[in-house]
């Protein structure tokens, strides 16, 4: 799956972002687009059954008129193109406002690739209508059995939005803003607040008009609604994984989650490894900043699914840089069985991906990679399971985004900071060349 942009503040030259990637990693200056754009594509793997009740045309997939048990079709390359129109005209008509709450002048298009199409066996709208896709040789079939639906335009609309649901076949999206910092200890006040407006708002409806409605309006995007939604309703049953004890490691403890039964919200503190139990105000800016990493992995991330997204933004945050390699090392770890987007400004991020690029490199070539390491004394984990073309890098300059590293290219740098570092080089390398003729 393919999104082209021609248009997306403050985008305005075409580019393109291949979603097929197991990571894709967003770089760029600020105000560049990475977050806009990192929602957009988190409103694209949150596809629902709107898109059926939607009043987009729907294709014509079978002539229901002659009636049938079964209807079967070879999906093709021209289907293909009218539902990947329908679903972006979808996506332009009622994702943008919904994700961004507010009207947007975008200009894009996500494109369906046959040839990287994934599928499970089937997908049950209801008891009886069932929609079932399976390869047959090189060709992918698509056919519907015990139809119960009457309106013909819902059921071929249920039809394409199985093609979409299978093609994306993400069940599992998080995207973490990079404003997690506050979160731990102030999410509580946002949520009283957006109540508080909300119920001042009914209090005086007869005073509301289409010229101050938008004062009452939620002040965050939709993927933020829906992380403070998961905050407040979905910590409740811990899911053992093997990622959970490696943000432990991270933070050099836990995260302890408090709650009168039924009577209250959360709280959270940060227990440390000796044991000491500190409240998440008093506690450190890598705490605030991780701990919503933490309770994704221990509340929401699913495994076995392979089929979790993570979208992060800005990772590194208050971190060392060797906190920052130790993330990026989990997250890899992460991405080998599900999908990651990151979004960041951190030259340390970028580095460590690179050597991990090349590490899969060569990797496919040398049979006895833990000799290697060892014998250079290099800490990098080989347990990543990831390919050097599992990886996509985009660059964000301000009006476009480049891609660094195309399929079967192993030149890959990230302008964007070596080119700070370089100028900092030389500035010093100069400085310092000066003081010596003094000293001399």
């Amino acid at each position: 799956m393919k999104l082209i942009i021609n248009k997306f503040p403050p985008i305005t030259q075409r580019c393109e972002i291949d979603l097929s990637k197991k990571v894709i990693l967003f770089v760029g200056k600020n105000n560049s687009g990475k977050t806009y754009l990192s929602q957009l594509i988190w409103g694209i793997y949150n596809i629902d059954y709107s898109y059926i009740k939607s009043d987009i045309e729907p294709i014509d997939f079978f002539d229901f008129t002659e009636k049938k048990e079964e209807y079967s079709i070879i999906l093709d390359e021209i289907l293909f193109k009218k539902v990947s129109k329908n679903f972006t005209t979808y996506l332009k008509k009622y994702k943008i406002k919904e994700i961004f709450k507010q009207d947007m002048d975008v200009d894009f298009e996500v494109i369906l690739d046959l040839n990287k199409f994934k599928s499970r066996h089937e997908h049950i709208f209801s008891s009886y209508d069932t929609v079932i896709i399976e390869r047959h040789d090189s060709k992918w079939i698509l056919s519907i059995k015990n139809i119960n639906e009457e309106n013909l335009d819902v059921l071929n609309k249920m039809i394409e939005y199985a093609i979409i649901w299978k093609f994306i076949n993400i069940t599992n999206t998080y995207y973490l803003p990079s404003t997690r910092l506050f979160l731990p200890s102030f999410y509580k006040y946002i949520l009283r607040l957006e109540r508080d407006i909300k119920e001042d708002m009914l209090l005086n409806f007869d005073k509301v008009t289409k010229d101050n409605k938008h004062f009452f309006a939620s002040s965050y995007t939709q993927p933020f609604d829906k992380l403070i939604e998961k905050l407040i309703f979905s910590i409740e049953q811990s899911i053992p994984n093997r990622y959970l004890k490696d943000i432990e490691n991270i933070i050099e403890g836990k995260i302890s989650v408090d709650k009168a039964e039924e009577i209250s919200m959360v709280d959270l503190s940060y227990v440390h490894e000796s044991g000491q139990k500190i409240p998440m105000y008093l506690s450190s800016s890598m705490v605030n900043q991780l701990s919503i990493v933490y309770l994704y992995f221990k509340y929401w991330y699913v495994p076995n699914l392979n089929d979790n997204f993570l979208l992060l933004d800005e990772p590194e945050m208050n971190l060392h840089p060797s906190k920052k390699i130790e993330v990026m090392e989990l997250l890899l770890d992460f991405a080998s069985e599900n999908k990651l987007l990151i979004a960041t400004h951190s030259s340390t991020l970028a580095k460590s991906l690179i050597n991990y690029l090349h590490l899969f490199d060569l990797k496919e070539k040398k049979e006895n990679m833990q000799e290697f390491i060892d014998k250079n004394g290099l800490d990098m984990n080989l347990n990543i399971n990831l390919k050097s073309n599992d990886i996509g890098i985009y660059a964000f300059n301000g009006k476009t985004i480049v891609s660094y590293k195309r399929d079967n290219d192993s030149d890959i740098h990230f302008g964007t900071f070596t080119e700070v570092e370089d100028l900092q080089k030389k500035q010093f390398d100069y400085i310092m060349e000066e003081l010596d003729s003094y000293d001399s």
